[in-house]
């Protein structure tokens, strides 16, 4: 599906209208954005700075947005990023229900994204991995599950189809955490699902904002599969470092060294994206049409979170 320059600019601006709506961007969060879109063109007279900083009015965004492909499209979005972390402010769910009245988005979609959502959030493969006390062993088989992860979260991170986005969004989100949980186990630590959640968290960078890379990549023409692959390699790759700096520390590194490691992960792991993405690029084609099938799979009950993670974790 492709759509209008114009309203993929509005797009953006409604998913950083929602980003904002409680306060201001992070600086964790804007240095998180500014990352995804190093080597990204936008559309002409558009810029990062711009999207962050301009006043919106909110009512004009939504009727740049006039095919109902696009509105659909940019209401998965919209809902995925005021959803995704559980605790949606009532500034963001004003600016939703502004959207669905003036879409026309009927109570079915709002139901159906609920219901992802809501299941996808609460739903993370378990871990069962066995303890290794020999550091160099540790480094090395952890480094090859950080690798597996990155890749299968790239390959996800490049399907912009509609009513699959979010699916896949919440897949890599699913499995970022399940990488924290992995590595813990490694260490021989035992932590839920919350508590690698609440990591996230602490570098400034929860599941709402990640996701709100994916999709605003995925709105440009011309690079979102591209950007959303890259994007969710390096945020894989980073929070695979965070993990390692976590537990090897014991759970008692500063939370400013954390970050600093969360950031400068991501930028390795864009250059690692770039040594990688033969391997992203060929397992994207092989099982485009698989991973595609398994979303709609999900998307009409027809399987629960779980059994979708799993089957991608041996697609992939």
């Amino acid at each position: 599906m492709s759509i209008s320059e114009q309203e993929s600019v509005a797009t953006l601006e409604l998913l950083v209208a929602i980003a904002r709506a409680d306060g201001v961007i992070e600086p964790a969060e804007r240095e998180a954005l500014e990352l995804a879109f190093t080597d990204a063109v936008l559309p002409a007279g558009t810029t990062l700075a711009t999207l962050l900083e301009a006043p919106y009015d909110v009512d004009a965004i939504l009727a740049r947005i006039t095919s109902r492909e696009a509105r659909e499209r940019a209401f998965e979005a919209a809902f995925g990023l005021a959803k995704a972390d559980g605790n949606c402010a009532a500034s963001e769910q004003a600016i939703l229900d502004r959207a669905r009245t003036a879409w026309e988005i009927n109570d079915e979609k709002v139901g159906l994204l609920d219901r992802l959502v809501s299941e996808a959030r609460d739903t993370v493969l378990p871990s069962n991995i066995q303890a290794i006390t020999d550091p160099v062993a540790r480094a090395a088989a952890i480094k090859e599950d950080v690798l597996k992860y990155a890749i299968l979260t790239a390959v996800l991170g490049a399907f912009p189809l509609p009513g699959v986005a979010l699916i896949t969004d919440f897949a890599v989100v699913g499995l970022q955490v399940k990488l924290v949980r992995d590595i813990g186990q490694y260490y021989g630590h035992t932590i839920d699902a919350h508590a690698a959640k609440s990591l996230f968290a602490s570098v400034g960078v929860g599941i709402g904002a990640r996701m709100a890379l994916s999709n605003v990549a995925k709105f440009v023409p011309g690079f979102g599969s591209a950007v959303g692959a890259s994007t969710a390699f390096a945020a894989t790759w980073a929070v695979g470092r965070l993990g390692v700096a976590y537990f090897e520390n014991d759970g008692k590194l500063d939370v400013d060294l954390l970050k600093k490691a969360f950031t400068d992960a991501q930028k390795e792991g864009k250059d690692a994206y770039k040594a990688n993405k033969e391997t992203v690029d060929a397992r994207a084609e092989a099982n485009k049409d698989a991973i595609a099938a398994l979303a709609t799979e999900r998307k009409e009950g027809l399987i629960t979170e779980e059994q979708y993670q799993e089957r991608l974790a041996k697609l992939l």
